[in-house]
């Protein structure tokens, strides 16, 4: 081993012993002097030290200026923060300054696409990936309660959020039943779903779901400028304003389990327009006019032509003070006029099942009148009503007219249109065994809610219901061969007896018999089974809040 490597040996060892070496207190005996072996070690352990004292006042220094440099800008942020929080003049404060904040997903050059391209920086439509740029002013806080519905609203009640459900669950027993056009069993007729509040005052909205008879969809979808009860503008779909039985009565309230027959088949129900509604007079004329597409219960029509509808409901002596006999006399009427070009709905007339072209609606409720599968509705329409409902401490009663012109085709290329008069009439009554006193239908609260409990001990209310309906299609359905005589009837009449159970606001139960005949025997089975009558037990179970 050379000489040079025994040096650096030596020196390491040296440093590493004056390392570990124990420090020495000032008043003790210096520790004995090096021998002469380790003279040079000690020489190159001197050395180090010096240059450690060097590097370590230099580091000293070092961290001293930095420290100067840190406090002097902690005193200029100081300065700042106490000129922008000074008052300017006229005694406001300055803002604060806020660091500038990060750009948003699709905020770029061109995020998405050219300039003039979908998602482009100059075009009115984002990027299919970008997030909207739009920032609220500030967070609103929001108080929960229940009823009516799960209900979210803001302390100024400027914006609502109402959650509202609907389950309908039906037995039905026919005599006679049949697989085809009759059959028993248990059915949802509807469950649906209910969003609806407010985006600040005076816009409502709503936006409902469906599950019945077909797949889910769309129910109601609308927007309504709500200033003032004299007039509203309501915008979207909605129930028309066609008869008092649809417009005025929500399904969910009706005497019987479903509408009459007019109503029920060839009623107007929802369709995309925009309507004018309120009531003036001291609450005591209620109107709505308005323009629609035309097909019934539908989303697109298939011509240019609009239905123009008016609908008028009167309390001639609302004025009256609560408890006289007429206060709740309702009169009034409803008309519409249109032309249509559009395919069929419904197809089939029904007694016990709101209108539908699903195949599942044939099973739950017996056609009794079926257009031919080509037929289309062509030309002009004109429906007109005629009502009169009455609300008098347990009573209740409601009555109408409905009268209309239609035209059909064979085929939609056929020369000619068949002009189709219709009519029906209906007669509806209820009488609460248990003393409750509405002044319209709608949500009713029992007396003593359904509870076995000794404290809170009750059964419900209990509602007598009676029903007489009537359907007649002209002739003219046979003779131009729109409809198959031998299988189908163009007249129907229906009564219904019941007893509707409510346990609580929110369930209700229908318990009723309804017996239905034809003008002729129509088809129950094929191939060739016949009926002129028919019977049917329907319970209904129902929970809405």
């Amino acid at each position: 081993m050379g000489r040079q490597n025994r040096r650096r040996i030596g020196r390491i060892v040296a440093c590493l012993v004056f390392a570990l070496a124990p420090r020495v207190p000032a008043d003790e005996p210096a520790p004995p002097q090096p021998t002469a072996a380790g003279a040079e070690a000690d020489g190159r352990i001197q050395e180090l030290e010096r240059e450690n004292r060097r590097l370590a006042d230099q580091l000293e220094g070092v961290t001293r200026r930095h420290g100067e440099q840190i406090e002097q800008l902690l005193k200029e942020v100081a300065a700042l923060r106490e000129s922008s929080s000074a008052p300017k003049e006229g005694g406001e404060s300055a803002p604060k300054a806020e660091a500038a904040p990060a750009p948003r997903p699709g905020a770029g050059a061109n995020v998405g696409g050219a300039s003039d391209q979908p998602g482009g920086r100059r075009s009115p439509i984002p990027g299919y990936n970008a997030v909207s740029g739009s920032k609220a002013q500030k967070k609103v806080p929001l108080g929960a309660s229940f009823g009516p519905g799960f209900e979210l609203m803001s302390d100024d009640e400027e914006f609502q959020l109402q959650v509202h459900q609907e389950t309908q669950l039906d037995f039905k027993e026919f005599d006679p039943n049949g697989d085809q056009y009759a059959r028993s069993g248990f059915v949802f007729p509807r469950v649906r779903l209910f969003f609806n509040g407010r985006v600040t005052k005076p816009w409502e909205y709503t936006v409902s779901l469906n599950r019945g008879l077909g797949s889910i969809d769309i129910l109601d979808a609308f927007v309504n400028y709500h200033q003032d009860d004299r007039l509203q503008i309501k915008a979207g779909r909605f129930m028309t304003p066609f008869n008092y039985e649809q417009f005025a009565i929500q399904n969910m309230w009706l005497v019987t389990p479903e509408r009459s027959l007019f109503t029920a088949n060839l009623g107007l129900n929802r369709m995309l327009g925009v309507q004018a509604w309120g009531n003036v007079l001291e609450k005591k004329l209620d109107y709505a006019v308005g323009v629609f597409n035309g097909p019934r219960n539908s989303f697109e029509d298939f011509n240019e032509a609009k239905d123009v509808m008016l609908y008028l409901n009167a309390r001639p002596f609302g004025g009256q003070e609560e408890g006289r006999p007429l206060r709740n006399l309702n009169l009034g009427g409803s008309f519409t006029y249109g032309t249509q070009d559009n395919p069929l709905v419904p197809r089939a007339f029904r007694t016990a099942s709101n209108a539908s072209n699903a195949s599942a609606a044939d099973l739950l409720s017996p056609p009794f009148f079926v257009f031919d599968p080509d037929v289309v509705e062509r030309g002009q329409r004109t429906f007109w009503s005629a009502h009169a409902a009455y609300f008098f401490r347990q009573f209740s009663a409601f009555a109408d007219y409905n009268g209309g012109l239609l035209r059909y085709a064979r085929k939609a290329k056929a020369p000619d249109s068949v002009d189709l008069p219709t009519s029906g009439i209906s007669a509806s009554f209820g009488y609460f065994l248990t003393g409750e006193t509405p002044e319209r239908r709608t949500v009713l609260e029992p007396l003593r809610p359904f509870n076995l409990s000794r404290e809170k001990f009750g059964l419900g209310a209990f509602e007598l219901a009676f029903r007489y309906s009537s359907i007649e299609l002209d002739r003219a359905a046979f003779d131009a061969r729109l409809a198959n005589p031998n299988f189908w009837s163009n007249r129907a009449w229906i009564t219904d007896l019941g007893v509707n159970w409510y346990l609580t606001r929110y369930l209700k139960m229908y318990v009723a018999w309804q017996h239905s005949e034809f003008g002729s025997p129509i088809l129950y089975r094929r191939p060739d089974r016949r009926q002129l009558t028919n019977e049917l037990f329907w319970l209904r179970m129902q929970l809405y809040f």
